[in-house]
């Protein structure tokens, strides 16, 4: 049985069902090796990135979850009103407070506009990947893949790959995410 997807979202194409582990295990490929990455956990006190991650999720319990994969057809429409991840870092810094905003109206925020993570993503796109999120409200938010959506939502992905989301439904009031998180 697929999500019911908010038409606003009108490029995404339901692929596959996926486990929590396998969303995981993916996070843990695209960033476990990266030393800005390890930096941020060590800083936090964590003994690993495995356990950094599991920590920032747990909020969630997204192995309680079905998770499904869909295709992100028209990325440049449908990530720009996708929401941001729902952590205390990008609400402080970017969401002038509130839970979360849209790709869209944070663009032109300055700390997206001088993100280095971002500006790198820009100018050295993966040629697949994959984000992760809930449906909440009739609303897509973000809960992994910010950076990565901040720069597809500037560039023109024509040509550059695929890129999928893994989604399921969420309940309830949305919570923070990675708290003790507040670097963007």
């Amino acid at each position: 049985m697929n999500l019911e997807i908010p038409e606003q979202y009108a490029s995404l194409e339901f692929e596959r069902e996926i486990e929590w582990r396998d969303i995981f295990a993916a996070w843990r490929v695209s960033e476990a090796y990266q030393k800005d990455w390890k930096n941020h956990w060590i800083e936090r006190g964590f003994e690993s990135w495995d356990d950094w991650r599991e920590n920032y999720i747990a909020p969630l319990e997204p192995e309680k979850h079905l998770w499904k994969i869909y295709r992100i057809n028209n990325p440049l429409q449908d990530v720009n009103l996708m929401y941001g991840v729902p952590s205390r870092g990008w609400q402080e810094k970017c969401y002038a407070g509130e839970t979360t905003k849209t790709i869209k109206e944070i663009l032109n925020h300055p700390v997206v506009m001088e993100n280095e993570k971002v500006k790198l993503i820009m100018n050295n796109f993966p040629f697949q990947t994959m984000l992760t999120g809930v449906i909440h409200e009739n609303k897509i938010v973000l809960v992994e893949g910010m950076h990565r959506a901040l720069a597809l939502a500037q560039i023109d992905n024509k040509g550059k790959g695929d890129v999928v989301i893994a989604l399921t439904d969420y309940e309830g009031e949305l919570p923070s995410i990675g708290m003790g998180n507040i670097s963007v």
